[in-house]
């Protein structure tokens, strides 16, 4: 009877420890980095104490095409970060949202003095200048102040930081760049 339960309680303990083992997730190959002497990682300190970003707008216009998909998404929120930066500092503007498919700029802006989401031609210039200004490989902006379409586009740049990609939003962004560019 002893033996029996301890054959017993043996091979309980083996299925559950095969059971865990077989349960987790495949382990990825983490990406090797390579970097050069000399090199500062962005947001590491520098010799000099400072901490600064490594990458100058030069870099995004000579940023090599044969980047990996995770750090093309990056790249890319770094350049609408860059842009919102700078479309804030426009006075009319209260806040702003961008997303960027490949040369493609999508602008939402919260006017501070428009309830209506009703946005002038030569407010519109003026962003799409700004815009154009800081980014260099945009070709196509789209800018609006239309409240749904502003959600819309925040909830796309919110999805794209937490990792979701860009990929998953192709209908949506096609389909809000022609609400807001109806020729397009």
């Amino acid at each position: 009877m002893k033996s029996k339960k301890l054959i017993l309680t043996i091979c309980v303990f083996l299925i559950i420890a095969m059971a865990i083992t077989g349960c987790r997730p495949a382990e990825r190959p983490v990406p090797e980095t390579q970097d050069t002497p000399g090199q500062q990682v962005p947001g590491e300190q520098a010799d000099d104490g400072v901490i600064r970003d490594a990458r100058t707008p030069e870099d995004d216009r000579t940023a090599p095409r044969n980047m990996q998909p995770v750090e093309m998404e990056q790249d890319l929120m770094v350049r609408a970060d860059r842009i919102v930066n700078e479309v804030v500092q426009l006075e009319e503007v209260r806040s702003a949202t961008v997303v960027i498919s490949e040369n493609t700029a999508i602008v939402g802006v919260n006017l501070t003095n428009d309830e209506t989401g009703e946005l002038d031609r030569e407010m519109e210039r003026r962003i799409e200048e700004v815009v154009r200004e800081t980014d260099r490989e945009i070709d196509n902006v789209a800018v609006t102040a239309d409240p749904d379409l502003f959600t819309r586009i925040e909830n796309i740049a919110r999805e794209a930081g937490r990792g979701r990609p860009l990929s998953g939003f192709g209908r949506e962004i096609e389909e809000i760049f022609r609400k807001i560019v109806p020729k397009a």
